[in-house]
């Protein structure tokens, strides 16, 4: 028969354990790029306009082109820091061209929610800019 005190200890150790384990695995969320891009995936765009034009320009989110929401872990939204100088107008389009979400403006520090995209399909970004600076993160 099992004393009281043996399943305290049984338990203090059981604590101890799964503390031990959710520190370690959350320093590993943290400080493991690969391991906390793919459970907190963003991607980051900063754009400087020198001057005022109505053309359609692409943006580059981390030296990519374009971009795919390829894990489950992707919010499908993108955001204008609050610390950007304007509202932006944006538009999303597919491999073949194809607009897939309309024109829509974004002032500094809101964002949208990017319903319709698609898991594992390209998309392309693109921006009409004012003159001055932004930073946008896709989510």
């Amino acid at each position: 028969m099992v004393n009281g005190k043996s399943k305290i200890m049984g338990l203090i150790g059981l604590v101890l354990i799964v503390t031990i384990v959710f520190v370690c695995s959350y320093q590993v969320y943290l400080n493991v790029r690969y391991v906390h891009n793919y459970f907190s995936p963003k991607l980051t765009s900063v754009i400087d306009a020198e001057d005022t034009t109505d053309e359609w320009k692409p943006i580059i989110f981390d030296g990519k082109d374009s971009m795919e929401y390829d894990t489950i872990f992707w919010e499908k939204a993108i955001i204008n820091d609050a610390n950007s100088d304007r509202n932006v107008l944006l538009r999303v389009k597919d491999a073949k061209g194809d607009i897939v979400i309309e024109e829509f403006q974004l002032y500094p520090g809101t964002s949208k929610h990017l319903d319709g995209l698609i898991k594992d399909t390209k998309y392309f970004f693109e921006i009409k800019a004012e003159e001055g600076k932004c930073m946008l993160n896709a989510t």
